[in-house]
Formats: C-alpha cells, sequence, structure tokens
C-alpha cells in the first residue's frame, strides 16, 4: 500500500492520548456518576481542538437524533433526564474528543494504530509481571490498588489469579486488546512483523490467555478463525478446528470458565435458575437479554433513548420476580453487560441497524492486494473489539471505544480511495 508519511505529534499529547484509553481503573468519584480520569484530559483537550478544527457537521447530525428521541421520553416521564444527561454527556465528549484525535494525526490510521499496538505490548508485559508477582508473592507486583481504586485482585483462572494488567477486570483488558492479539496471531501464522516483533506477539498472546477471562477466549475463537480464512478458505476448518481444540482445553483446565460455560447452558437451554446459575456472570447477560428483549417489544423502532437502560431494567428484570429468581441482586443494571443489548433498549432498530450497516460495509473482508493488506489488518482487527463489546461490554465510551469505532470507518473510507485511485492509474496508462 501506498506508505503514509509519518505525522511528528508531541509526545505528552500522545501519552494522555493513549491513557484515556488504556486507564479507566482510576476514578476521582462514584457519585452522581463516575468520574474517570480521562474525562479531565477531554476537557483540557476538546476547546484547544475546537478552536483549530471547528465542530465536525456529522456529529451534530448524530447528537441531534440522540437528543430527539431521549427528549421524547424523558418529558414523557419514562426515565430521569440526569440519567440521559450522564449517557449522552459521555457520548458527546467521548465522540467529540476522538473525533479531534484523528484530525491531531491527519487521518494518518495506520500511525495512530500502530501507537495502540505498541502501548498494547507495554499493558501485556505488566500482565505477565502481574502473574510473575503473583506466584512470587510480591504483592505490590501483582496488586495494583495502590496506584488503581477502580481495579481488584480477580482470583481463580488457570494460575491463581485472572490477569487484568492495568484494566479494571480481566473482560476489560479481553475487549481492549482484541485488537492487538488479532495482529499477534497474524504475525505468527503469517510469518510477518506488522508494527510488533514475534517476541512481542508472543507475549501479547499470553497475555491474553493468563487473563482467563471467557470473553477473552471466545475473542480468541474469532481472531482463529478470521486469520485462518485470510490464507485459504479451506483453511476456515483449520481454524475451527485450532479454535475448538482451544476452547475445548481453557474449559478443561480453568474452572472459572467451565463454571461459566455450565451456567450458561444451564440458563439458555435448560432455564435452570438455581443459585449457582443466578449468581453468575452467565445470569447477568441472560437476564439482561430478557430485559432487553421485553423492552423491544414495546418500542422496537427508535428505543427508549440514550440512559434509558435503567428504567428498562427496573420495569423487567427477572429479579424483581421472586416466583422465577429468589436472589434479589443487580449487576450491569445501567449498562446491559454488552452494547447490543443495551443499543437494543435505548436506540431501538434504527440505530442499532444503522450500526450494523457501519459494521458490515467498513469490514475489509478476505482477501486484497499485498499493497493493501494493511487496510485489510486494521479492518480485522478492530471488527474483534467490535464483536466482544457487542457481546459483553456495555459501555458507549469505555476504553476509547469511540476511537476505534472512527478507525475503523476512516480506515474502510481510505481503503476506498486507494482503490480508486488506483483504478484511475490504470486507466490512464
Amino acid at each position: 500500500m501506498e506508505v503514509i508519511k509519518s505525522i511528528k505529534i508531541a509526545k505528552w499529547v500522545e501519552t494522555l492520548i493513549l491513557i484515556s484509553v488504556f486507564i479507566n481503573s482510576y476514578i476521582f468519584f462514584r457519585s452522581p456518576f463516575e468520574g474517570y480520569f480521562h474525562y479531565l484530559i477531554f476537557l483540557f483537550f476538546i476547546p484547544l481542538f475546537a478552536l483549530k478544527y471547528g465542530y465536525p457537521k456529522y456529529l451534530v447530525k448524530l447528537f441531534s437524533w440522540f437528543i430527539a428521541v431521549g427528549m421524547v421520553f424523558v418529558f414523557s416521564g419514562k426515565y430521569p433526564l440526569f440519567d440521559f444527561i450522564k449517557v449522552f454527556g459521555g457520548m458527546f465528549l467521548s465522540f467529540t474528543f476522538y473525533h479531534y484525535v484523528i484530525r491531531y494525526y491527519q487521518f494518518n490510521i495506520s500511525q495512530l494504530f500502530s501507537v495502540y499496538l505498541k502501548w498494547s505490548y507495554v499493558a501485556a508485559i505488566i500482565g505477565v509481571i502481574q502473574l510473575i508477582s503473583y506466584k512470587i508473592g510480591f504483592v505490590y507486583g501483582y496488586n495494583y490498588r495502590w496506584i488503581f481504586n477502580k481495579w481488584g485482585v480477580n482470583e481463580g483462572g488457570i494460575f491463581g489469579i485472572r490477569i487484568n494488567s492495568v484494566f479494571s477486570e480481566p473482560s476489560g483488558l479481553a475487549a481492549a486488546l482484541a485488537p492487538a492479539v488479532f495482529v499477534a496471531v497474524y504475525n505468527l501464522v503469517h510469518k510477518k512483523s506488522f508494527v510488533i516483533s514475534k517476541h512481542a506477539s508472543i507475549i501479547i498472546i499470553i497475555t491474553y490467555i493468563i487473563s482467563s477471562s471467557s470473553t477473552a477466549y471466545i475473542g480468541l475463537l474469532l481472531i482463529f478463525i478470521l486469520v485462518s480464512m485470510s490464507i485459504k478458505f479451506r483453511y476456515l476448518i483449520v481454524g475451527l478446528i485450532v479454535g475448538g481444540i482451544f476452547f475445548v482445553s481453557f474449559y478443561r483446565i480453568s474452572d472459572d470458565f467451565k463454571f461459566r460455560v455450565d451456567s450458561s447452558v444451564a440458563l439458555w437451554v435448560h432455564q435452570n435458575y438455581s443459585i449457582q446459575n443466578t449468581n453468575t456472570s452467565s445470569f447477568v447477560l441472560y437476564n439482561n437479554v430478557h430485559v432487553a428483549m421485553e423492552s423491544f417489544k414495546e418500542y422496537p423502532l427508535f428505543g427508549t433513548g440514550l440512559g434509558s437502560y435503567k428504567a428498562a431494567y427496573q420495569k423487567h428484570s427477572l429479579t424483581k420476580n421472586v416466583e422465577i429468581v429468589a436472589y434479589d441482586f443487580e449487576f450491569n443494571s445501567t449498562d446491559g453487560n454488552s452494547l447490543f443489548v443495551r443499543m437494543l433498549v435505548e436506540l431501538g432498530l434504527v440505530g442499532v441497524g444503522l450500526f450494523f450497516l457501519l459494521i458490515i460495509r467498513g469490514f475489509i473482508y478476505l482477501r486484497v492486494e499485498e499493497e493493501f493488506a494493511e487496510y485489510k489488518i486494521i479492518s480485522q482487527a478492530i471488527l474483534i473489539l467490535i464483536l466482544l463489546n457487542l457481546m459483553r461490554q456495555g459501555n458507549y465510551f469505555l476504553n476509547g471505544f469511540p476511537l476505534f469505532i472512527l478507525i475503523y470507518y476512516y480506515n474502510w473510507k481510505q481503503y476506498r480511495e486507494a482503490l480508486k485511485e488506483k483504478e484511475k492509474s490504470i486507466v490512464n496508462e
């Protein structure tokens, strides 16, 4: 592909940008909303960027739609105004800031993605250090509560501790590092060194595995399928077999993963609401899917507005029905534990449809010419992150999710432009 000249970026600016993506395990306060450190970064940079670049029209249109739908339901008494403001404010700050980040990098998606990969490698190294520290009993090396206040030690997993590195929990690591793991697997399978070395690729994969996160294992299965299909279509079978072997292996050696699989089968197949099944993350997802489907039946087209999920949960949660579930506990009552679930409630069929249209159109499929390979790698790597968030992460803007959505879109747009330029050059020859 055409080599885009690297943009000179101030290191302190780049550091703050990447902190907003990787460090979400420290908050200043929990009420009336969680005050993350990255909000300070947003508030510092957005006015400066706005003076330099102006405000993008497409975000005005997007936010106008959010306001219109939200206000209809807020003023009809469906949910509190503050719930809308809280979520809309986070969405506004995040998308605005990360749009400006793309502008600041002069739309050099390749350079921005490369910086993300290098930071992912550092996070992976910290993950390995965390495991080694746990095994030798060095508390400060594996328990980072002395640095982060929204962070915890997660015991269990394959090695006695579920690794989460700088992230608040293993599932957060699983989603945030997914694109880097895709690149790592791609490098090893294709014997490449795309941005990161073979050594770095191995470290990243090791950290992903020792996270003992079911989300990470699902991510690995998806990655093996995509990477194997990119060689030849018949290798899809190989990818499925390898992914299946990993899945069965993790099921056998990780009690936590086995417990989640077993409880999921009990819930989804047998509707078994016994305590061992309803006191797990499997039930959290099961319950929130139930909430989403019930709310969707009432408001299928546009949903009920940003921030309304909590109201839907309070109305439809199975935990409110003591005849079904005798244990009154609430987990992920505001975010659905799944972005797809939350979007179905808050944005309806229109919002979900538009989001999936973006995913489908922006996906660069299996075979492209070698000069365009980088576009494909970036597209497929970020697709894994998007899919994992849709399945098991209900926050619209955690760990820089809007940045990855924008990278995904602009990567596709630049790929289409590059194809057109090549076609023109061929015609002119």
